[in-house]
């Protein structure tokens, strides 16, 4: 074993992105049986970093940014089994490092995740803002 390895990619495949978040507590709120719609999420994503172990993708952060002010974080998912490891840290992390310290990151925190949110805010300085406004999708998952 070589170790996780984090980087930024520009191309991340379909079933790469569906085997990582089909593994989450995310899946349920992804169109994962779209593909065609998973691609242009991904096309349309202008930041990707992605976690590999021995090649293996088992964690991503997808993002939309203007690498000047803010990036606005779509997904943050860890495969199940290498959940407790450090490794959504360390995509936040990566992520800080190459957008770099001029652009704030915003999410919007699904429910189940709101207590690993709080807990990852007390590691690396990421403040919990009250006043996040949501407006939902009118044709979700199946559609």
């Amino acid at each position: 074993m070589t170790g996780i390895v984090y980087a930024r990619e520009h191309q991340l495949s379909v079933a790469d992105y569906v085997s990582v978040v089909g593994e989450t507590t995310l899946a349920a709120s992804r169109p994962l049986g779209d593909e065609a719609r998973i691609a242009e999420m991904l096309s349309n994503a202008n930041i990707i970093i992605t976690a590999r172990e021995d090649g293996r993708c088992v964690g991503l952060a997808r993002g939309l940014t203007d690498f000047a002010w803010v990036c606005f974080l779509g997904d943050l998912a860890v495969r199940k089994s290498m959940q407790g490891r450090g490794v959504g840290t360390a995509l936040m992390l990566k992520l800080r490092e190459t957008l770099g310290g001029r652009v704030a990151i915003s999410l919007n925190a699904a429910f189940e995740a709101v207590s690993y949110y709080d807990q990852l805010g007390l590691k690396i300085g990421l403040n919990h803002n009250p006043h996040a406004y949501y407006w939902p999708r009118t044709i979700g998952v199946d559609g």
